[in-house]
């Protein structure tokens, strides 16, 4: 995989035959075929004992199964109960495939469901069909209930993003000149922050310079600083593929001075792990 810094999440390529035997052994308590052991059941027990606990939400009224009792996240797994039973489950994703671990102890039942498809909905409801199967509930259309979940969530993230727009005020003006706004930023968990003025790559009819901020340990995050409103820029990153556009906001001292900037996503549809928000960007003292 390219990319350094998603390997940690991302980095092992799979195939259904391989994820089948890593299934297998988890729920073997680490037994592989030929009767020796990886792990002792000892180590799947503390894997799948729940560290972070997370509150319980109800389901969506379209779903027909009934509210968790638990819910958490163990050692690499969501654990909750479904149906009166232990389920184990995991999510990936890169830019193009998708993947869905799930695992019933009690039943030794383990699915993987790998798609190109882009969609959570696709496979929610490939796993649920399976899993409802073994446990013998009634079955449900999983694929209508998942399709209107899907334009519900759609739905929500547009009028969002409308709504957004609409309360933006397009005539308002930096505080400061653009220039001010270039340095290094450092945030005391990520580090540090860059901001320059640049020519641009390819000639257009607006300015000849840009913004460009850059995060110094991702390098996929360079992207133009574009004025939103006030002493709010929009992080638009040039890789396209990240769908993960930010806002910036600059805070002035009373001598107008920057004192911080904080990020946040500039869309629902941003995924939560870039941690905009956690962000408490300072001017790095030169």
């Amino acid at each position: 995989m390219k990319g350094d810094n998603v390997n940690p999440a991302g980095g092992i390529n799979s195939s259904a035959e391989d994820m089948a035997k890593w299934l297998i052994v988890q729920l073997d308590s680490g037994r592989l075929s030929d009767g020796k052991r990886l792990f002792q059941p000892a180590t799947t027990r503390e894997l799948w004992t729940i560290v972070t606990p997370i509150p319980v939400g109800a389901p969506p009224p379209e779903l027909p199964f009934p509210r968790s009792v638990f819910n958490g996240y163990a050692l690499g797994m969501g654990v909750r109960d479904y149906r009166g039973t232990q389920m184990l489950s995991h999510t990936g994703g890169l830019p193009g495939y998708l993947s869905k671990v799930t695992m019933i102890p009690a039943l030794r039942l383990g699915v993987a469901v790998l798609t190109n498809q882009e969609s959570g909905a696709a496979f929610n409801a490939i796993s649920y069909r399976i899993v409802d199967h073994f446990l013998a509930a009634a079955p449900a259309d999983y694929v209508t209930i998942y399709r209107t979940l899907d334009q519900r969530g759609r739905a929500s993230i547009a009028a969002a993003d409308k709504a957004a727009a609409s309360a933006r005020d397009s005539t308002s003006r930096p505080s400061l000149p653009v220039s001010d706004y270039v340095g290094t930023y450092t945030d005391q968990w990520y580090g540090d922050v860059t901001i320059t003025q640049e020519p641009r790559r390819k000639a257009t009819g607006s300015s000849p310079s840009r913004l460009t901020i850059r995060f110094a340990k991702t390098p996929s995050l360079v992207g133009e600083l574009v004025h939103w409103q006030h002493d709010t820029f929009l992080a638009r990153w040039d890789d396209r593929t990240l769908r993960a556009d930010a806002f910036i906001t600059f805070a002035l001292t009373p001598d107008g001075k920057i004192d911080q900037a904080k990020m946040l996503p500039a869309s629902p549809l941003v995924d939560f792990s870039f941690d905009f928000q956690d962000l408490a960007l300072k001017p790095k003292a030169k």
